[in-house]
């Protein structure tokens, strides 16, 4: 790695998780990697890395559909809640169930679309259906539009849905992913949920990230494309380097590089400014995606 300034444009797999590795770092500076087993590894970056080798849209929509099949689910919708009405590649839902929404004007008023544009906690689409029938006060428009939501859902097979809205990682609103299965009931699908919680977020993640990355064009408006361009130098990114694929601590780093301890903090403080985080795991993890580094 020579150059100062990479610019990101999309992304592509190539990079192989550890297996096996044992790590024994008593330095605090490192507890994070000592916390981090290859199987959390596996979970944390795994999406990232089979979404990422998708050749075209269409391969990157197969692949997410078999990420969600795996999961235990049938049936996902990805959608930028800022442009929710154009946002209708990665949806894998029955579109005759979309169509009969819009006829309907249901999305106007849909309350788990509205807790999302504001909030990123998760929610069951029957739970808040119970929340709001169990109000203590009238809200008409919204006991109308989830009575005849409901009605639809059912007529094709959907009981419940799990929706897991982050904030976009372009800063332009959030982005919302939602998983069901025809013919599950709201308990069964529980139950596959309560499985795979950190799973399915993370997945929202990948998603985000891969789409604002790899195809702007096809999945952004043009108002939330992104031409993100990092500023580093070389020597931060391997101190993040030797971090990731060593089980030395900071100040063995530090000896191996030839430079002393208090100048291999301030490269990670470069690499924690450079990327936008605060601590050296998520620089990590950013080199990572961004291809800037790699597990070997």
């Amino acid at each position: 790695m020579t150059n100062a300034t990479v610019r990101n444009r999309g992304t592509s797999s190539k990079v192989t998780n550890l297996k096996g590795r044992k790590r024994s770092m008593s330095n605090p500076e490192m507890a994070f990697v000592d916390a981090i087993s290859d199987a959390e590894l596996d979970n944390e970056y795994g999406y990232y890395f089979e979404l990422s080798s998708s050749k075209d849209l269409y391969d990157f929509k197969r692949r997410i559909e078999n990420i969600v099949r795996r999961l235990g689910f049938g049936e996902y919708a990805f959608v930028r809640l800022t442009d929710y009405e154009h946002s209708r590649e990665l949806i894998s839902i029955t579109h005759d169930l979309i169509d009969a929404y819009d006829r309907a004007g249901l999305y106007e008023h849909d309350p788990v679309l509205q807790h999302a544009m504001e909030r990123t906690d998760p929610v069951f689409r029957s739970t808040m259906n119970e929340y709001i029938f169990q109000a203590p006060f009238a809200l008409p428009d919204l006991t109308r539009c989830l009575r005849k939501s409901d009605e639809l859902n059912r007529h094709f097979g959907y009981y419940d849905f799990y929706n897991v809205p982050i904030k976009a990682r372009n800063g332009n609103g959030n982005v919302l992913l939602s998983v069901t299965r025809r013919g599950l009931s709201p308990t069964q699908l529980k139950r596959k949920v309560q499985q795979c919680v950190t799973d399915l977020r993370l997945l929202c993640e990948a998603i985000d990230f891969v789409a604002t990355r790899k195809f702007p064009e096809e999945l952004l408006p043009p108002k939330g494309r992104e031409d993100r361009i990092i500023k580093i130098t070389p020597r931060p990114l391997m101190v993040l380097d030797m971090l990731a694929n060593s089980d030395l601590n900071i100040t063995k780093v530090a000896a191996k590089l030839g430079i002393n301890v208090v100048t291999a903090n301030r490269h990670l403080q470069a690499a924690r400014k450079a990327f936008g985080v605060k601590t050296n795991h998520a620089a990590i993890k950013e080199g990572i995606k961004n291809e800037l580094i790699r597990y070997k």
